[in-house]
Protein backbone atom coordinates (compact mmCIF):
# COMPACT_ATOMS: atom_id res chain seq x y z
CA UNK A 1 0.00 0.00 0.00
CA UNK A 2 2.70 2.16 0.79
CA UNK A 3 4.77 1.88 -2.67
CA UNK A 4 2.02 2.75 -4.28
CA UNK A 5 1.12 6.35 -2.54
CA UNK A 6 4.89 6.92 -2.55
CA UNK A 7 4.98 6.64 -6.38
CA UNK A 8 1.75 8.65 -6.99
CA UNK A 9 3.08 11.62 -4.50
CA UNK A 10 6.73 11.38 -6.84
CA UNK A 11 4.79 11.69 -9.88
CA UNK A 12 2.52 14.66 -8.80
CA UNK A 13 5.47 16.40 -7.72
CA UNK A 14 7.49 15.40 -11.47
CA UNK A 15 4.66 16.98 -12.98
CA UNK A 16 4.36 19.51 -11.31
CA UNK A 17 7.83 20.72 -12.02
CA UNK A 18 7.25 20.28 -15.28
CA UNK A 19 4.44 22.53 -15.75
CA UNK A 20 5.95 25.41 -13.39
CA UNK A 21 8.76 25.40 -15.89
CA UNK A 22 7.36 24.72 -19.25
CA UNK A 23 5.35 27.99 -17.90
CA UNK A 24 7.90 30.26 -17.37
CA UNK A 25 7.51 34.29 -17.48
CA UNK A 26 6.33 35.21 -20.59
CA UNK A 27 8.96 37.63 -21.46
CA UNK A 28 10.78 36.92 -24.59
CA UNK A 29 13.35 39.64 -24.21
CA UNK A 30 15.27 37.87 -21.79
CA UNK A 31 16.70 34.66 -22.73
CA UNK A 32 17.09 31.59 -20.87
CA UNK A 33 19.79 30.18 -19.29
CA UNK A 34 20.53 26.34 -19.12
CA UNK A 35 20.31 24.59 -15.70
CA UNK A 36 23.76 23.58 -14.93
CA UNK A 37 24.43 20.49 -12.93
CA UNK A 38 24.64 23.21 -9.52
CA UNK A 39 21.26 24.13 -10.62
CA UNK A 40 19.30 20.64 -10.58
CA UNK A 41 18.44 19.49 -7.13
CA UNK A 42 19.16 15.56 -6.45
CA UNK A 43 16.69 13.04 -6.96
CA UNK A 44 14.50 12.74 -3.96
CA UNK A 45 15.72 9.33 -1.89
CA UNK A 46 12.71 7.35 -1.42
CA UNK A 47 12.85 4.90 1.82
CA UNK A 48 10.95 2.22 1.71
CA UNK A 49 9.88 0.62 5.00
CA UNK A 50 11.33 -3.34 5.85
CA UNK A 51 9.32 -5.77 4.99
CA UNK A 52 10.07 -7.99 8.00
CA UNK A 53 8.40 -11.42 7.10
CA UNK A 54 8.32 -10.91 3.07
CA UNK A 55 9.03 -14.54 2.40
CA UNK A 56 6.36 -16.00 4.63
CA UNK A 57 3.11 -17.22 3.07
CA UNK A 58 -0.49 -16.97 5.12
CA UNK A 59 -0.96 -20.64 5.88
CA UNK A 60 -3.65 -23.07 7.17
CA UNK A 61 -1.44 -26.70 7.77
CA UNK A 62 -1.18 -28.92 10.00
CA UNK A 63 1.78 -28.18 12.27
CA UNK A 64 4.50 -30.50 11.74
CA UNK A 65 3.96 -33.87 14.26
CA UNK A 66 7.37 -36.32 13.36
CA UNK A 67 8.05 -37.81 16.12
CA UNK A 68 11.79 -37.17 16.54
CA UNK A 69 10.74 -33.43 15.91
CA UNK A 70 8.39 -32.23 18.17
CA UNK A 71 8.96 -31.51 21.83
CA UNK A 72 7.17 -32.73 24.78
CA UNK A 73 5.66 -29.03 25.13
CA UNK A 74 4.27 -28.83 22.02
CA UNK A 75 2.99 -32.24 21.95
CA UNK A 76 1.08 -32.13 24.83
CA UNK A 77 -0.08 -28.54 23.96
CA UNK A 78 -1.24 -30.16 20.98
CA UNK A 79 -2.88 -33.06 22.41
CA UNK A 80 -4.82 -30.95 24.72
CA UNK A 81 -6.12 -28.85 21.79
CA UNK A 82 -4.63 -25.65 23.27
CA UNK A 83 -4.28 -22.68 21.12
CA UNK A 84 -0.44 -21.55 21.12
CA UNK A 85 2.31 -18.96 20.33
CA UNK A 86 5.07 -20.59 19.49
CA UNK A 87 8.28 -18.50 19.77
CA UNK A 88 12.21 -18.92 18.38
CA UNK A 89 14.34 -16.09 19.83
CA UNK A 90 17.86 -15.54 20.24
CA UNK A 91 18.25 -13.92 23.66
CA UNK A 92 21.35 -11.77 22.08
CA UNK A 93 19.38 -9.84 19.44
CA UNK A 94 17.59 -6.58 20.51
CA UNK A 95 14.35 -7.24 19.22
CA UNK A 96 14.08 -10.28 21.28
CA UNK A 97 12.87 -8.19 24.39
CA UNK A 98 11.01 -6.18 22.29
CA UNK A 99 8.56 -8.98 20.90
CA UNK A 100 8.60 -11.04 24.15
CA UNK A 101 7.05 -6.94 25.34
CA UNK A 102 4.41 -7.32 22.66
CA UNK A 103 3.75 -11.11 22.89
CA UNK A 104 3.41 -10.39 27.01
CA UNK A 105 0.49 -7.60 26.53
CA UNK A 106 -1.46 -9.74 24.12
CA UNK A 107 -1.50 -12.85 26.63
CA UNK A 108 -2.28 -10.65 29.89
CA UNK A 109 -5.07 -9.35 27.62
CA UNK A 110 -6.05 -12.99 26.89
CA UNK A 111 -4.90 -15.00 30.04
CA UNK A 112 -6.11 -18.47 29.83
CA UNK A 113 -6.85 -18.75 25.95
CA UNK A 114 -3.64 -19.29 24.84
CA UNK A 115 -0.03 -20.86 25.84
CA UNK A 116 3.44 -19.45 25.14
CA UNK A 117 6.08 -21.93 24.01
CA UNK A 118 9.50 -20.36 24.02
CA UNK A 119 12.20 -21.74 22.49
CA UNK A 120 15.76 -19.88 22.77
CA UNK A 121 18.13 -21.29 20.19
CA UNK A 122 20.32 -18.52 20.17
CA UNK A 123 23.38 -20.97 21.44
CA UNK A 124 22.80 -23.34 18.86
CA UNK A 125 22.56 -20.88 16.00
CA UNK A 126 24.87 -18.87 13.94
CA UNK A 127 23.32 -15.68 12.58
CA UNK A 128 24.63 -13.93 9.15
CA UNK A 129 25.09 -10.05 8.48
CA UNK A 130 21.67 -10.25 7.14
CA UNK A 131 20.28 -12.42 10.43
CA UNK A 132 19.57 -15.65 9.14
CA UNK A 133 20.15 -18.13 11.10
CA UNK A 134 22.23 -21.67 10.23
CA UNK A 135 21.68 -24.32 13.29
CA UNK A 136 24.88 -25.78 14.15
CA UNK A 137 25.66 -29.02 14.51
CA UNK A 138 26.11 -29.15 18.53
CA UNK A 139 22.39 -28.87 18.68
CA UNK A 140 21.86 -32.60 17.68
CA UNK A 141 24.40 -33.80 20.77
CA UNK A 142 21.65 -32.17 23.03
CA UNK A 143 18.61 -34.63 24.01
CA UNK A 144 16.75 -31.83 24.99
CA UNK A 145 17.43 -29.12 21.98
CA UNK A 146 17.90 -31.91 19.21
CA UNK A 147 14.26 -32.16 18.84
CA UNK A 148 13.46 -28.18 18.40
CA UNK A 149 16.99 -28.26 15.74
CA UNK A 150 14.81 -30.43 13.87
CA UNK A 151 11.75 -28.77 14.20
CA UNK A 152 13.18 -25.21 12.54
CA UNK A 153 14.93 -27.34 9.78
CA UNK A 154 13.62 -26.43 6.25
CA UNK A 155 11.79 -30.02 6.19
CA UNK A 156 9.90 -28.71 9.15
CA UNK A 157 9.05 -25.12 10.46
CA UNK A 158 12.13 -24.05 7.65
CA UNK A 159 13.00 -20.97 10.66
CA UNK A 160 15.56 -19.43 9.05
CA UNK A 161 15.32 -15.68 11.25
CA UNK A 162 14.67 -15.27 14.72
CA UNK A 163 12.79 -13.54 16.33
CA UNK A 164 9.95 -16.38 14.65
CA UNK A 165 6.80 -16.40 15.51
CA UNK A 166 4.31 -19.16 15.22
CA UNK A 167 0.32 -19.41 15.91
CA UNK A 168 -1.26 -22.54 16.34
CA UNK A 169 -5.18 -23.01 16.77
CA UNK A 170 -6.99 -25.15 18.95
CA UNK A 171 -7.33 -27.84 15.56
CA UNK A 172 -3.62 -28.17 15.94
CA UNK A 173 -3.03 -26.07 12.22
CA UNK A 174 -0.64 -23.14 12.04
CA UNK A 175 -2.85 -20.34 11.13
CA UNK A 176 0.00 -18.00 11.47
CA UNK A 177 3.89 -17.31 11.17
CA UNK A 178 5.92 -14.23 11.39
CA UNK A 179 10.11 -13.67 11.17
CA UNK A 180 11.71 -10.34 12.33
CA UNK A 181 9.14 -7.92 15.34
CA UNK A 182 5.96 -8.42 14.67
CA UNK A 183 2.96 -6.09 14.74
CA UNK A 184 0.84 -6.07 18.11
CA UNK A 185 -2.11 -5.45 16.13
CA UNK A 186 -1.50 -8.61 13.62
CA UNK A 187 -0.53 -10.74 16.19
CA UNK A 188 -3.73 -9.69 18.34
CA UNK A 189 -6.35 -10.59 15.28
CA UNK A 190 -4.53 -14.01 14.70
CA UNK A 191 -4.60 -14.92 18.80
CA UNK A 192 -8.20 -13.86 18.36
CA UNK A 193 -8.52 -16.21 15.07
CA UNK A 194 -6.80 -18.87 17.39
CA UNK A 195 -8.52 -18.68 20.53
CA UNK A 196 -12.10 -18.66 18.32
Amino acid sequence: MRRPVVAAILLIALASTFVLVGCGNGDPAEPETPATAEDEAPAPVVVEDPDLSPLEEVVYEPFPRAEDALPADLESRLDAGQPMIILFIDRTQSTTDDQEAIIAGIQEKYRGLIDLVTFDVGRFVTQDAEGRITVNEEINEDDVAAPVARLISRENLDVRFTPYTVVVDRNGYIIWRYRGLSDDKALEREVIRATD
